[in-house]
């Protein structure tokens, strides 16, 4: 309260008499009515007096000169009747040491002006409590619009005016990481592995911004193990979902009702989406939080597995996720995405999504594939294990690469060029070069040394298949 706010409050009726310094801060008001009161005070108090001291003969210059001395905020003096009107000495006494005055009239008590100040002060010492009890009003009104650590961290960076985030398990963040980060560990139970990050350490924040963080911290620790506890029972509920779609032991009904409890469309569109990545429990985990409520995710066999709702495109999907896990451009990621359908086609996009996932592995250090792109049996083929592929087309071929090489033959070449014109004479001779008869008693050869049949398809087809196996080896 300063001295201006206590002369301006219309319920006390203060009669300003001298303008000194209204912008005092009062420490406390003191009534007071010895003749040398300056050893009683501390500086900055309002004195209060009726002007009893001048029975001992104190004059008012010098009463006034000793709260001079004593640095007192102001001086009021009370109208006790028959005294209505305060002596000019007191008030010219007030101007000479530059000390506020104000006279305080008959119907006001001391008490009353004593009062208005220690109400003032209750609402200054109250006013970190208040600001306290709306932070966690503020926290609680958000939780019950949105559940969610990201709820509290918005109310946390709102209080800040500082970016905030939570850095949990296998990096999984939400918020806005700062730059510096300056990490504080949550407790709660089960959450030892995640914590607040700040941009200041603690020690540099101020008063308020202390009392926001720790204020904040137990609702962080508990939005996180509620959704630890959620997460528990969706893993539980969607790792049978999974079995179930693989092992094919349920019927249509049941993956249904399990869909529903999932909160998926059993009507889809519902794709079936692969990860391989390291560490592939994480993997899940960020997998599921980047799908929310459009998808479950689980860890089963080595990789990350889930059913997306697909809101676009299975391209965009896959987009999304490798886009998501290869941000940092750190480990080697492989994600395939099935064709979408409803409950019924989980089984198929499922094994599609784990198809593409092999198929973009085998050709590339990081990547995505959808279903529409495993339209080749060739390309399903280059999933197969390369040390078998290739033991394979040589048990096929190596007879035929002996020959060459033990007569220096072309029989392998000649094969290829045959085998992509489509079985066409003419063209074949022409592209190598050589008599049609020529190249008649070199795939003659080829059908002895392997024992297949170039009219026959199927043979054909696996000399074709043998022959891109080699060459890729």
């Amino acid at each position: 309260m300063l001295v201006e706010d206590m002369v301006a409050d219309p319920a006390l009726s203060l009669d300003l008499r001298v303008r000194g310094r209204l912008d005092r801060p009062i420490r406390w008001v003191h009534t007071i009515e010895i003749p040398r009161p300056g050893r009683f005070l501390r500086g900055g108090e309002v004195v209060l007096t009726a002007g009893v001291w001048r029975n001992a003969g104190t004059r008012p210059e010098s009463f006034m000169a000793d709260l001079a001395d004593a640095d007192v905020a102001a001086v009021g003096f009370g109208l006790v009747p028959p005294e209505i009107e305060v002596p000019e000495a007191f008030v010219d006494a007030a101007r000479t040491y530059g000390l506020t005055c104000f006279v305080v009239p008959v119907e006001v008590a001391f008490i009353q002006i004593v009062e208005s100040f220690v109400s003032s002060k209750r609402r200054e010492w109250e006013k970190p409590l208040r600001r306290h009890l709306g932070q966690h009003d503020a926290i609680v009104a958000a939780l019950r619009v949105r559940r969610g650590v990201d709820s509290v961290l918005d109310v946390l960076t709102g209080q800040l005016g500082l970016p905030v985030a939570v850095r949990a398990a296998g990096g999984l963040v939400e918020g806005t990481v700062p730059d510096p980060a300056h990490p504080l560990p949550l407790m709660g139970e089960g959450i030892a592995d995640a914590e607040l990050v700040l941009p200041h350490p603690m020690e540099e924040l101020d008063v308020e911004q202390h009392a926001a963080v720790v204020q904040a911290m137990p609702f962080i620790a508990l939005e996180i193990e509620r959704s630890r506890a959620l997460r528990a029972t969706e893993l539980r509920y969607a790792g049978e979902l999974f079995e179930w779609v693989y092992g094919g032991s349920a019927g249509i009904a049941a993956l249904r009702t399990r869909l529903h409890a999932l909160s998926l469309p059993p009507e889809g569109p519902l794709a079936g989406v692969v990860l391989r990545t390291p560490r592939p429990e994480t993997a899940a985990v960020r997998l599921s939080a980047l799908l929310g409520t459009d998808g479950v995710a689980v860890e089963r066999g080595g990789t990350a597995v889930a059913f997306a709702r697909i809101r676009h495109s299975a391209a965009e999907c896959a987009r999304r996720v490798h886009a998501e896990f290869n941000r940092e451009g750190s480990a080697a990621t492989y994600v395939g995405v099935g064709e979408p359908g409803s409950v019924a086609e989980l089984r198929v996009s499922l094994l599609q999504a784990a198809h593409a996932a092999e198929a973009v592995s085998a050709q590339s250090s990081s990547g995505w594939m959808t279903h529409d792109q495993l339209s080749s049996p060739t390309l399903l083929l280059s999933t197969q294990d390369p040390e078998l592929l290739a033991a394979t087309s040589r048990a096929l071929l190596g007879p035929v690469l002996e020959h060459d090489e033990r007569r220096g033959s072309e029989l392998l070449p000649s094969l290829e060029v045959f085998l992509d014109t489509g079985g066409r004479w003419r063209e074949s001779a022409q592209r190598l070069h050589v008599h049609i008869n020529t190249l008649r008693h070199r795939m003659s050869r080829v059908e002895d040394l392997t024992g297949r049949s170039l009219a026959h398809t199927p043979d054909r087809v696996d000399l074709f298949l043998a022959l891109r196996a080699l060459r890729a080896g």
